[in-house]
């Protein structure tokens, strides 16, 4: 019941995001040289929401249903779409910037973490380097032709990993 629960709340959440992506992209299209004051005020009131929101965006991966998927999406500042992917699961290899992170269903993905990922373990960023075979993460990032770039990663502590299953 739970995990049906967190699925509608996902959709209900990422039909929000559409809606106010949607709504920003007409607000900014109103706020055009010659638009009216208030398609201006409007514009100004939906880049402070979606301002107000990009606060909370690392935190979006917890809402992600399921353990790996992709989704195609519009790309902010260049228009194009893209493909963006999340996986979870734990490291079963690490060379150099490369990753291989296997999901509880058995599913493999290798990624390439790019230059300027972000890791966060414990609410904080930490280098590279202190992601080991065997942790606990949660990747998300992009396609790029046939590779997996990993543009941020959680990586829990085995605390929070227990604090988590205990309140599912």
């Amino acid at each position: 019941m739970l995990r049906k629960r967190r699925a509608v709340v996902t959709g209900v959440v990422l039909a929000g995001v559409l809606a106010v992506g949607g709504a920003t992209a007409y607000a900014s299209s109103a706020s055009a040289p010659g638009a009216s004051p208030s398609s201006a005020a409007s514009a100004s009131s939906a880049k402070q929401h979606h301002k107000k929101h990009n606060k909370k965006r690392g935190k979006h991966h917890r809402s992600l249903p399921g353990v790996h998927g992709q989704a195609t999406v519009k790309n902010r500042k260049t228009g194009q779409f893209v493909v963006r992917e999340w996986q979870r699961g734990s490291i079963t290899g690490v060379s150099g910037a490369t990753l291989t992170v296997k999901s509880a269903d058995g599913v493999s993905w290798t990624w390439t973490v790019e230059k300027n990922a972000k890791i966060i373990r414990d609410g904080k960023k930490v280098a590279e380097s202190a992601l080991k075979t065997g942790d606990t993460v949660m990747v998300v990032g992009r396609r790029a032709g046939s590779a997996n770039d990993a543009l941020r990663i959680v990586a829990p502590t085995p605390a929070q990993l227990a604090k988590r299953h205990a309140k599912q």
